[in-house]
C-alpha cells in the first residue's frame, strides 16, 4: 500500500451542523479539478483531504467558496 498520507494533507474539519459544508465544499472542489477525499472522525466530525500537490489551488477554492456562503 502506498503511504496514503503522504499524497494527501487534511484541509479542513467542521463538525455538528457545519459538517454538512464538507460535502458542499467537497462538490466545488470536483466541479473545479480537485481531488478530495472525506474521512470521519469520531461520530460527528467530518474531515476533507486534498492531494499535497493541490493544496495551493485548494485554498483558493475554499476562500471562494467561503465567500460565497458567508452571504
Amino acid at each position: 500500500m502506498a503511504l496514503w498520507w503522504n499524497r494527501w494533507v487534511a484541509f479542513r474539519t467542521e463538525g455538528g451542523s457545519r459538517a454538512e459544508e464538507i460535502d458542499r465544499l467537497q462538490a466545488h472542489f470536483k466541479e473545479n479539478g480537485v481531488k478530495s477525499k472525506i474521512t470521519l472522525e469520531g461520530s460527528s466530525l467530518k474531515r476533507i483531504h486534498v492531494r499535497s500537490k493541490d493544496e495551493d489551488r485548494a485554498k483558493e477554492l475554499a476562500a471562494s467558496f467561503d465567500a460565497e456562503h458567508s452571504q
